[in-house]
């Protein structure tokens, strides 16, 4: 969609004073909102706050034999850990979500910086299994919410023709927090120990809870919907294509990823150090992905999403091929990782457009589908694998999934704005 597109109502006018924001309340007045007292620090500081919340999600993958050896459990024991953190991210996401409705937007993510900074600080002391658990549980129930949160807040002081790339610089977080966070909390952790790990987490999130309260002033609606009439946003059938596109998407791409490692391992030949050096290539694409991603969501968010997905899924079925030789298979997960960054902000801004009386509950529900997917996209990986077929071969299988998410996602919606429109 051309910048020069007119915004729809309820968002600012690229003619409002810098200084307030004027907004389209419910009963059809215009109410001026202060935009935030720092904007060029906002999104930063929201980067941040998604950065740590994957560094915490992610670093417990590379924690995992230091766990187990620390807390003299086998590595399976310990790798339910990530099991149980998923699922407690996906079933709490919505339910959290609903119950911090009623609070103002900063309100509810300082409230949940705080909850995250005691859940690591309990793993930073967790003197067994058990209270470790129990920390990464409540450390959980922070997950989704706290991300769909900072992507309302980022939309809603974005200007109309730039929300996509708002929700590309936050979402960035995630492929810092794979880059350089768990890399980061590993080597820390296999240094210095897992409890310092968690420790430096937890510091660090006090920082950005200060700054946050500090800095960042989100517009704020003088009216907020019932959490009821959100959930009835959130059951609309284009909502509902959405999160189910979004699943099958996550569920295609790690059908393959969870087990990139062994395929560039037996597959393509590569050493140890040269995968993972491969995997920070993947992560250093989805970076690169990051600057194209904003600007598509931007520009065309209808025709830009199943573009995508097909575009991914002939990434995939071309690893298969690509996998049998080392300078294609790098070249392929160089792609892959630029492509599949592109989707995070398409499918978030197709999300927020349908279901726009919903933005903080579309999001966290949203967050949870993709935890889902990767579950689910897992799942069925190892499945496929102990029935015969090949590592090559789940690259195929990922493709015929994400075609299938392309063809869900060209359906014509009933009822889309040309972009998504402000959150109320």
């Amino acid at each position: 969609m051309a910048p020069s597109t007119p915004p729809p109502s309820g968002t600012a006018h690229p003619s409002t004073s810098p200084a307030t924001r004027i907004t389209l309340s419910p009963t059809g007045t215009n109410t001026p909102i202060p935009t935030p007292l720092h904007p060029k620090a906002t999104l930063p500081l929201l980067t941040a706050c998604v950065f740590l919340i994957g560094t915490g999600e992610w670093v417990m993958v590379g924690l995992l034999p230091t766990l187990a050896a620390d807390l003299n459990r086998p590595l399976p024991a310990v790798g339910r850990l990530v099991t149980w953190y998923a699922l407690v991210v996906t079933v709490a996401g919505p339910v959290v979500t609903v119950a911090v409705l009623r609070l103002s937007r900063r309100r509810a993510l300082l409230g949940l910086l705080g909850v995250f900074v005691v859940g690591n600080a309990g793993a930073a002391l967790a003197d067994g299994a058990g209270m470790l658990a129990a920390a990464r549980v409540v450390t959980a129930l922070t997950h989704s919410t706290s991300f769909a949160t900072a992507l309302v807040i980022a939309v809603s002081a974005a200007p109309a023709a730039q929300r996509g790339r708002a929700i590309a610089v936050v979402a960035a977080g995630w492929n810092l927090a794979t880059v350089l966070g768990a890399p980061l909390g590993t080597w820390i952790g296999g240094r210095y120990g897992w409890r310092t790990t968690f420790g430096g987490i937890a510091a660090l999130s006090v920082l950005v809870l200060i700054a946050v309260a500090l800095v960042v002033r989100p517009p704020e609606p003088r009216t907020r919907p019932a959490p009821r009439a959100e959930v009835r946003s959130l059951l609309g059938r284009d909502a509902i294509r959405v999160l189910a596109v979004t699943v099958l998407a996550q569920a295609g791409l790690f059908t393959l990823h969870t087990y990139i490692a062994p395929l560039l391992d037996d597959v393509s030949g590569f050493s140890p150090d040269a995968v993972t050096l491969l995997l920070a290539v993947f992560g250093g694409g989805a970076l690169l992905g990051n600057v194209l991603d904003g600007r598509f969501a931007d520009r065309a968010p209808q025709r830009a999403l199943p573009a995508t997905l097909l575009t991914l899924a002939a990434v995939l079925a071309a690893l298969a091929v690509a996998s049998h030789a080392r300078w294609s298979a790098a070249l392929t997960v160089l792609v892959l990782g630029v492509v599949s960054a592109v989707l995070i902000p398409l499918l978030q801004e197709r999300a927020l457009a349908a279901a726009p009386g919903a933005p903080t509950l579309i999001t966290a529900v949203t967050a949870s589908a993709f935890n889902l997917g990767t579950a689910g996209g897992s799942a069925l990986g190892g499945q496929a694998l102990g029935s015969g077929l090949a590592l090559d071969d789940l690259a195929w299988l990922g493709g015929l999934l994400v075609t299938a998410a392309a063809v869900l996602a060209a359906v014509r919606p009933g009822r889309v704005p040309s972009r998504a429109p402000a959150a109320p």
